[in-house]
């Protein structure tokens, strides 16, 4: 039989690895982000999509998932966009997503192919949830088993109910016929972390769990910097505008007696302070403590000693118009996003991830 040229019809094998979580910011974004570039220093060509992405900002005139463009930029890919993140949502998703059912996962898989090609593995980036596109057939779980991918699961172990949640998970996920491949156990308060690798991890892996790693808390990562505090409250910053990427640990709320606040304060390093624009004997007073930004409320202008003193000692000072309360629930509520130009942040991640995680197994289990 004459020779057919076989060696040249090698296909090789890409792998896929699907992020995804029960959990909304349950740090998705960090372990593709962390995973993608473990892989990157060891010498894998990394591609990444999102098939279903989130419209949180837009580019090039079309709404466009941010974690879409901090990957593109990280990992330098070539593809467009549209290829990259085939299907935008927003807070009508179900609507949407209903009508392209009979569509969407064809799309999906397309930009796949697409994606794929010249790479070792592709990370692919879940929506909010497993569950998310569940009514349109287009549920994470549904297209990791139409495009070949297993999936890793990152779940925040911040209390005992994770267990149960990542067993339903699996089940979830066997019934559409897809591969859990393992789990991250992510934001693990420091107080629970002997608990959680002594007694949960041993009891996820009885049932057939396997755990990659476990995560600590890391406010770093977590918590929103100066200048997402301040876009997300309509602030203004009166000064040290050049400190605006600075990150807090602590939250310390001057809504009590200047001596009580002081003593607080002196306690607490790293933190971020809110109180009301007209109290300026305890503003100085704190600018005299380890602050890392503070947050004025009511609207009420600082005076220009304030002024002068937080320009002073680098602290920035948020102006906003809410009063003390509202300021402080809707801080809570915001979660930092790390950017294309986060340097700060994407270098926490890299530290970060090859310390707790065994990516190495991550990537050998992987299906391709």
């Amino acid at each position: 039989m004459s020779s057919c040229g076989c060696e040249d019809m090698v296909v090789r094998m890409v792998k896929g690895i699907y992020v995804t979580s029960p959990d909304v910011y349950a740090g998705k974004t960090i372990v593709a982000l962390g995973l993608s570039l473990c892989l990157l220093d060891e010498g894998f060509r990394v591609g990444y999509m999102k098939p279903i992405g989130w419209a949180g900002t837009s580019v090039e005139g079309r709404p466009m998932d941010e974690d879409v463009i901090l990957m593109k930029s990280v990992l330098n890919l070539p593809h467009s966009y549209d290829v990259l993140c085939p299907i935008i949502v927003d807070m009508h998703f179900v609507e949407k997503l209903i009508k392209i059912r009979d569509r969407g996962m064809d799309v999906i898989a397309k930009s796949y192919e697409e994606v794929k090609k010249g790479f070792d593995v592709v990370v692919i980036g879940g929506l909010r949830d497993t569950k998310m596109g569940l009514s349109a057939g287009l549920s994470a779980p549904e297209i990791s088993a139409r495009l070949g991918a297993s999936i890793l699961l990152v779940v925040k172990a911040s209390s005992d109910e994770f267990v149960d949640k990542v067993l339903a998970e699996k089940r979830l996920i066997e019934m559409f016929n897809a591969k859990l491949q393992g789990v991250i156990l992510n934001f693990t308060p420091y107080y629970l972390q002997q608990h959680v690798k002594e007694d949960m991890v041993p009891l996820l892996e009885e049932r057939g769990v396997k755990v990659y790693g476990v995560i600590p808390e890391t406010p770093g990562l977590l918590n929103p910097n100066v200048r997402e505090i301040a876009e997300a409250l309509k602030g203004e910053i009166l000064a040290a505008t050049d400190k605006v990427d600075a990150t807090y640990d602590t939250i310390l709320v001057g809504a009590m007696g200047c001596e009580s606040a002081l003593t607080y304060a002196r306690r607490s390093a790293n933190k971020l302070v809110i109180l009301g624009g007209d109290r300026s004997d305890l503003i100085l007073s704190v600018l005299e403590t380890p602050t890392v930004a503070m947050v004025l409320t009511g609207g009420i202008y600082p005076s220009s000693k304030v002024m002068a003193k937080a320009e002073e000692k680098g602290v920035p000072l948020i102006l906003v118009n809410y009063d003390t309360y509202t300021t402080v629930q809707m801080i809570h509520r915001i979660s930092g996003r790390i950017k294309p130009q986060d340097s700060k942040r994407i270098g926490m991640v890299k530290k970060l991830f090859p310390q707790y995680v065994d990516w190495r197994s991550i990537m050998s289990d992987a299906e391709g």
